[in-house]
C-alpha cells in the first residue's frame, strides 16, 4: 500500500486521465483491434501466433486469479482508487495482474517476432507504462504486477520455443484438435471468460488453415481487408449481444460458438472477401 500511496502523491486529474488511457491499452477491446489489424494487414503468421499465445495467457491468468484469490488494494482501502472507470474494469482477484501479463505477452512477443530495435523500445515502453498505470490507479499492488509480468514472460518464452521448433503436425490433427482441445478445456475447466477465449482460440487455429491469408500484397488491399475484419468483428459482437437470448449466451456451448463465429469472421470471412475482390494475393499453402 505504501508504494501506491507514494505513486499517488504526484496525482493530478490530468494524470488520472492519462493513466486511464494508458491502462486501456491492456484492455480486451484494444487487443481485439490489434490482433485483427496484425493478422489481416501486417503479418498473418505473426498475428496468428500472437493471438493463440494471448488467448492461452489470458486463460492462465484467470486460473491463477482463481487459485490465489487475493483482494485488490482499493477493496481494502477505497480511497486508493483514482477513477471510477479504473475500478469498473478491475474485476476479479488481484494476483496476478491481467493487464501486466497480457501487455508483456503481446508486446514482448510482438517485439521478438518483429526483430526491430525501434519497435522493441516502443513495446518495452508500453509494457512499463501499462504496469505503472495499474499501480497508480490503485487497482493492483506491486506483487500483482510482478506476478503478471513473470507469467507474461513465461508465455513469451514458450511461444518462441514453439515457433523455433517449427512443429508441423498433420493438417487433420490440427483441424480436429484445434476445435476439440479448446472446447474440452472450456467445458472441463471453465473460467468467467473461457467461452470467449477458447472460442477465439479455436478460430485462430483452424481459420487460417481453411482460408490461408497473405499480407504481402499492396498496402491499400491490406487496409481494406483489415477494415472489413474490424467491421465484421464489431457487427458479430453487437448483433450477438442484442439478438441472442441470455440463455444461449450463458450456455457453455452457445457461448463457445458465439465467440468462435466472431473470430472466424476475422480469420475466415474477411480473408475470403479480400481474395474474392483481389485485395490480397492469391492464397497458397497453409498459414
Amino acid at each position: 500500500m505504501e508504494t501506491i500511496q507514494l505513486l499517488q502523491s504526484i496525482a493530478t486529474p490530468w494524470l488520472d486521465t492519462v493513466m486511464t488511457w494508458i491502462t486501456d491499452l491492456g484492455s480486451e477491446e484494444a487487443y481485439v483491434a490489434l490482433l485483427v489489424v496484425t493478422y489481416l494487414a501486417v503479418d498473418a503468421r505473426a498475428g496468428r501466433t500472437l493471438g493463440i499465445t494471448l488467448m492461452l495467457s489470458f486463460m492462465l491468468n484467470q486460473y491463477a486469479k482463481g487459485w490465489f484469490d487475493t483482494p485488490r488494494p482499493f477493496e481494502l482501502d477505497p480511497t486508493l482508487v483514482r477513477t471510477e472507470r479504473a475500478a469498473a474494469g478491475a474485476l476479479g482477484p488481484g494476483f496476478p495482474s491481467g493487464h501486466a501479463q497480457s501487455s508483456l505477452t503481446f508486446w514482448g512477443l510482438a517485439a521478438l517476432l518483429a526483430g526491430r530495435r525501434w519497435f522493441t523500445v516502443l513495446a518495452l515502453l508500453i509494457v512499463v507504462l501499462v504496469a505503472f498505470s495499474r499501480l497508480y490507479l490503485g487497482v493492483h499492488v506491486p506483487l500483482d504486477v510482478a506476478g503478471g509480468l513473470a507469467l507474461g514472460a513465461l508465455m513469451v518464452g514458450l511461444a518462441i520455443v514453439a515457433v523455433r521448433a517449427e512443429l508441423t503436425p498433420p493438417a487433420w490433427l490440427l483441424l480436429v484438435g484445434g476445435v476439440v482441445g479448446p472446447f474440452a478445456l472450456h467445458l472441463l475447466a471453465p473460467t468467467a471468460e473461457s467461452d470467449l477465449l477458447m472460442g477465439a482460440l479455436a478460430a485462430l487455429v483452424v481459420g487460417p488453415m481453411l482460408v490461408p491469408h497473405r499480407t504481402d500484397g499492396p498496402v491499400w488491399g491490406r487496409i481494406a481487408v483489415a477494415a472489413v475484419g474490424l467491421l465484421l468483428a464489431f457487427t458479430v459482437l453487437v448483433a450477438s449481444s442484442q439478438l441472442l437470448p441470455e440463455e444461449i449466451k450463458r450456455d457453455p456451448v452457445g457461448g463457445f460458438l458465439r465467440y468462435f463465429v466472431l473470430a472466424a469472421a476475422v480469420t475466415i470471412v474477411a480473408p475470403f472477401i479480400g481474395g474474392a475482390f483481389g485485395w490480397v494475393p492469391p492464397r497458397r499453402g497453409r498459414a
